[in-house]
């Protein structure tokens, strides 16, 4: 399928996935546990946002938690608690979830690229862990970086302060996440990239550098 400027546009099957992603996104969000000394709650949305960037190609992966992202601007409750709305995109918790398709988008370029994709073929199963779990480490570290600043900003707290509330709270838990998402679904990734016969997961060929 192409557009009037030639260009390759997504395919009914591309966008069910981007759809699918977001669905799982917003379902995960939900899954969270407010912690009375915080104003950010423990949130398994991270691990849909992980999942994307594991599984999809890097614009597949961004495309999803974009639309995640305009469905709840628009007013849809897919943030956790069933929020939506522009006040809970940016407002003192904002911060953390307008990283996420910058998240995906680092998790997915370093596995599912076309460089990464080829290399693959000539790596072992475990550099892949590694590879992936190095990824998902960058992406949260900028995840705190740019949540903890702009709930400073929005608050008026200082960047410490902030972190006292926001961030080594749930650094174990995090911790947890990664683990999970490295350990469970990567596995997944190698599957699917099997059971396709091409050497790429869901949606990457290798001849797509996404």
């Amino acid at each position: 399928m192409r557009n009037k400027e030639g260009k390759s546009a997504l395919t009914i099957k591309e966008l069910s996935l981007i759809a699918f992603f977001t669905s799982l996104t917003a379902i995960l969000a939900q899954i969270a546990v407010p912690i009375p000394f915080s104003p950010v709650p423990v949130s398994f949305g991270l691990v849909a946002v992980y999942t994307s960037g594991i599984l999809l190609k890097p614009k597949h992966a961004v495309y999803s938690q974009i639309t995640y992202l305009l469905t709840g601007m628009m007013g849809v409750p897919v943030f956790s608690g069933f929020r939506g709305g522009i006040g809970a995109l940016f407002g003192p918790t904002g911060g953390y979830l307008l990283v996420y398709p910058l998240m995906a988008w680092i998790v997915a370029m370093a596995l599912n690229s076309k460089k990464s994709l080829q290399a693959e073929h000539r790596h072992s199963k475990w550099i892949v862990f590694l590879k992936s779990g190095i990824a998902i480490c960058i992406a949260h570290i900028i995840l705190y970086i740019a949540g903890t600043t702009w709930l400073s900003i929005t608050t008026g707290n200082t960047f410490h302060a902030s972190l006292l509330i926001a961030v080594y709270p749930f650094v174990p838990m995090d911790i947890l996440k990664i683990l999970f998402c490295v350990f469970t679904v990567v596995p997944v990734r190698s599957r699917l990239a099997m059971t396709q016969g091409d050497g790429s997961p869901v949606s990457c060929k290798a001849a797509d550098s996404g």
